[in-house]
Parts: C-alpha cells; sequence; structure tokens
C-alpha cells in the first residue's frame, strides 16, 4: 500500500471492527479494538511521522487548562499536533504530509463516525434523551478532532470525564519502548472514584490517590481504545516510573451537538 491508499474500502473494514465490538459497560461504556487500522497504513504513519518541532506541548496548544504554567508540570510532557487544524497541518513538512491528510480524511468519513455512533447509541440516546436510534443521526452534527501525540516519560494525566461536548474519543496507540513488555498496560486507564456516588459534569482533573484504577488499555501497536463521554468516564494516565518510555499515538475527539 503506498500513499495512494483506497479510502473507501480501508473505512469501511475500520468500521466492520468497530461495529462488531464488545463494549464493556462498567464504570462507563468503553472498549478495545485490536489491529484497528490496516498494518501497511500503519507502517506508513511511523515511516511519515512528523519531526519534533512541528510538535506543541500542551501547555503551547492550549490544552492545559487553569493555572498550570510550570513546564515541568506531567501533563507538559505530551507534544502535539492537531491534524483538522489547517494550520498545524501545515507544519508538516510536505513529503509528509500526504499520508496525515489522507488519515485525517479515513477518520472524518461518515462510515467510520456512524460506527463509532453506533457503538455506543445506548448510552448515547440516554444523554441527549431521544427514543430511537435514527435520532442520534438525524438530530446531532458530529465533529471529529484529531490529535496526534507523543508522551514523554514524565507525563501523566489525572482521573477526569473530558469536556463535556465530546461524545465519544478513541485513541489508536502505534508505537511505545513498552511495545514488548509482556506486561504493558500503559495506556489509558480507567478510574472509579473511592467517593461513592461521586460525578463530574465539567471534566476537571483529580488526584489519582482520589480514585482506584480498575484497568488500563494494551499500549500495543495498532491497538485501539475508544469510550463514551458520561458524568463518570473518569479516565487518565498512569506515570511510568521504571523506565524511561516515550509513546505515539492518535486521539480523536468526537463533539456532538444537537441540529
Amino acid at each position: 500500500m503506498d500513499v495512494e491508499i483506497d479510502l473507501n474500502t480501508t473505512k469501511n473494514e475500520i468500521a466492520y471492527k468497530v461495529y462488531n465490538s464488545f463494549v464493556r459497560r462498567y464504570p462507563f461504556p468503553h472498549c478495545e479494538i485490536n489491529n484497528f487500522l490496516p498494518d501497511e497504513l500503519v507502517e506508513l504513519i511511523l515511516k511519515n511521522w512528523p519531526n519534533s518541532t512541528e510538535f506543541k506541548t500542551n501547555l503551547e496548544s492550549g490544552s492545559v487548562v487553569g493555572d498550570v504554567k510550570d513546564t515541568d508540570h506531567p501533563y507538559n510532557f505530551r507534544y502535539q499536533i492537531c491534524l483538522t487544524n489547517v494550520d498545524e497541518m501545515g507544519q508538516i513538512e510536505n513529503n509528509k504530509r500526504v499520508i496525515w491528510e489522507k488519515l485525517t480524511s479515513l477518520i472524518c468519513s461518515s462510515e467510520v463516525v456512524q460506527a463509532f455512533v453506533t457503538l455506543y447509541a445506548n448510552t448515547l440516546m440516554r444523554r441527549f434523551k431521544f427514543n430511537t436510534p435514527s435520532d442520534l443521526f438525524s438530530k446531532i452534527n458530529y465533529s471529529p478532532k484529531i490529535d496526534l501525540l507523543h508522551d514523554k516519560t514524565n507525563y501523566s494525566l489525572g482521573p477526569h470525564t473530558d469536556n463535556p461536548g465530546k461524545v465519544i474519543v478513541f485513541l489508536v496507540y502505534f508505537e511505545s519502548d513498552l511495545e514488548n513488555d509482556a506486561s504493558n498496560s500503559y495506556g489509558t486507564s480507567v478510574y472509579v472514584p473511592r467517593q461513592k456516588g461521586f460525578t463530574c459534569s465539567k471534566g476537571s482533573h483529580y488526584p489519582h490517590g482520589d480514585f482506584i484504577k480498575v484497568c488500563s488499555a494494551n499500549f500495543h501497536k495498532n491497538n485501539a481504545f475508544s469510550f463514551c463521554r458520561t458524568d463518570t468516564s473518569f479516565h487518565g494516565v498512569e506515570k511510568v516510573e521504571s523506565k524511561a518510555v516515550e509513546r505515539k499515538l492518535l486521539q480523536v475527539s468526537i463533539y456532538g451537538e444537537p441540529k
């Protein structure tokens, strides 16, 4: 497969995997999908990974909210490029940019977005107070935001439910120094609050000590982790203490607004 990938075939292959996936319901709806993208596409992605100077830190991008100004803060060891932002996509050098434009078109396709909406339809119907699944497509506009991410060893992210405007988030893991670690569970972690009944509608970040980690996604190449955003969708990233680690991944945030 070269850069002239068959988008129509690939997006339908991805949709097939999403539609036929198993959703875990506790403590909030989430799912893992192995071999999410075609192997040839993953290799192209890694071969055309942007230069480090083309990424922004969380602090530089404005992703860190509040009074976090310290460049050594754990949140600031994540570097990103927003692929759905024309200016940031334009920062990628010309000979590499084509594959990222193709990938963005693929992920933003109606086939892929609708597959994820269908996967989490029951939860979304409750959120929007709809009676039938068809309302999710006739009454809501969806807009994906895609961030290419590169984490460093000290990066960590406290438990949070995410921006309330999001409806679904999924991450695709590409490469890590931990790839051959048999106990690899360094992907997104799922948490339960120690305080019974605790919820959060705003997406604020909380200390890890206030939560119990119940599982972590496997950070294996081409593994995808997704979840439906709710007021109990507490998730985050654990700090890797034992070794120097770099992780490459893609984060897709699907926003939903009533028409």
